[in-house]
């Protein structure tokens, strides 16, 4: 057994599949700090090899610059003694698939609420030009904080050659899992909706217990896919509210334009069947929350126009206006308006604190924006501050099954690498 690759020390064997080995490691130049490192054989010789080799590192250096509380971090990556490696952060929790294996199918708002996780990873990787390619159970970790994290960004696309490139690995087969691949995948046209069809068959299955489509070769189930009608997820699970079934259909359609637009679309959509987290009280103005899906459906714009709509048209008082105004902030600096949704976030959040005390949900909530705009802004000195201060409270506010829990941990930590 192999304990060594350069300055990491193997521990133990994660896991293995199709890409290569993940291992626990420590990284002596770090103090011994634990971390996963996939290892990859290529496949090749000579210069065919030294192309590999360079698609490989180049898509390790753009999953690189990936900074999301639903990715790990990738550290490290290189080549050593003929071997490709990535060094990821190591996240404690369990596979998807390892949870749905002993616990079966999902509750509705369990399942919509990690599609909906998975979708805001995906609308922010595919902001940044990067389609996952390989999204699956068994690439998706639940955490011992109940957080959501999409493994393997970019070893996919790392894998799968441009025209006339060959492969990194051995097989000759389209880069994913077959069980959840879209058509257009399976003959090497991937797009972003590609990940979104994914998306549809992980759906079904947290909620039916079992994929759309099952049984088959390789070839039956890329068949299977490209024409048969998906089994009826009612049938399989009749609880499924009909606007949750129709949207796995949405997702699931054979073709990628037919799908939704984006995974934003996505995410704001699934909002009916996910709660509010622990703690949070429902807006009184039903308006807040749609213009809130609005928002969060990458449309900061109509948005925008609506949230001014509703402070001039609607009788509004105390905790609703405050909401309406923080919504207009954070639609003006999706829009670029840094500086002006710095200073109405501030505004807002001794208002906040004076009306509903300084550990409500709503003014951690304002907080962490506010750190989110200073790092956007390159101002990360006040950010770690205010984040490291956060953190804290963050840990004291919420339960541990809250995804806010962690937040301001998970950023100052991506925070305090690039500084």
């Amino acid at each position: 057994m192999r304990r060594s690759l350069g300055r990491y020390e193997l521990t133990h064997e994660l896991g293995r599949g199709g890409m290569g080995v993940v291992w626990a490691a420590r990284d002596h130049d770090q103090g011994g700090h634990e971390v996963a490192l996939k290892l990859l054989a290529p496949q090749g010789y000579g210069s065919e090899l030294t192309t590999l080799e360079r698609r490989f590192l180049r898509e390790a250096r753009l999953t690189g610059r990936l900074s999301h509380p639903g990715i790990p971090a990738v550290l490290d990556h290189g080549s050593h003694d003929g071997e490709l490696y990535l060094v990821m952060e190591l996240v404690d929790g369990r596979a998807l698939d390892a949870v749905l294996k002993d616990e079966g199918p999902m509750a509705i708002d369990r399942a919509a609420g990690i599609a909906q996780a998975v979708a805001d990873v995906l609308a922010y990787a595919h902001g940044q030009g990067i389609v996952h390619r390989d999204l699956k159970p068994s690439n998706l970790m639940i955490t011992d904080a109940g957080q959501v994290k999409v493994l393997d960004f970019g070893v996919a696309a790392a894998l799968e050659p441009r025209p006339g490139e060959t492969r990194l690995t051995a097989s000759n087969a389209a880069l994913g899992t077959v069980v959840y691949m879209a058509p257009e995948q399976a003959v090497g046209k991937t797009v972003p909706a590609s990940d979104l069809y994914s998306l549809g068959c992980v759906l079904y299955e947290l909620l039916a217990g079992t994929p759309p489509f099952t049984e088959g070769g390789p070839f039956m189930l890329y068949h299977r896919h490209a024409t048969e009608p998906v089994p009826p997820l009612t049938r399989r699970r009749p609880d499924v509210p009909d606007g949750l079934d129709r949207l796995v259909g949405a997702l699931l359609e054979k073709l990628p334009e037919d799908r939704p637009a984006s995974a934003s679309e996505v995410r704001a959509l699934l909002d009916p069947w996910v709660p509010a987290p622990v703690g949070q009280a429902a807006t009184a103005h039903p308006r807040l929350a749609e213009i809130a899906a609005l928002r969060r459906a990458g449309r900061p714009a109509p948005a925008l126009a609506a949230y001014e709509e509703l402070l001039v048209s609607a009788d509004l008082a105390g905790a609703d206006v405050l909401a309406a105004r923080v919504g207009i902030a954070l639609c003006a600096g999706a829009l670029g308006r840094t500086r002006e949704a710095l200073d109405e976030l501030r505004s807002v959040l001794a208002e906040q604190r004076s009306l509903l005390g300084p550990s409500n949900p709503a003014v951690l909530d304002t907080r962490y924006e506010i750190a989110v705009l200073l790092v956007r802004s390159g101002e990360r000195h006040p950010a770690h501050e205010l984040l490291r201060r956060l953190a804290d409270d963050e840990e004291r506010a919420f339960t541990e099954d809250d995804p806010r829990r962690g937040r301001s941990r998970a950023l100052l930590t991506r925070l305090n690498r690039m500084t």
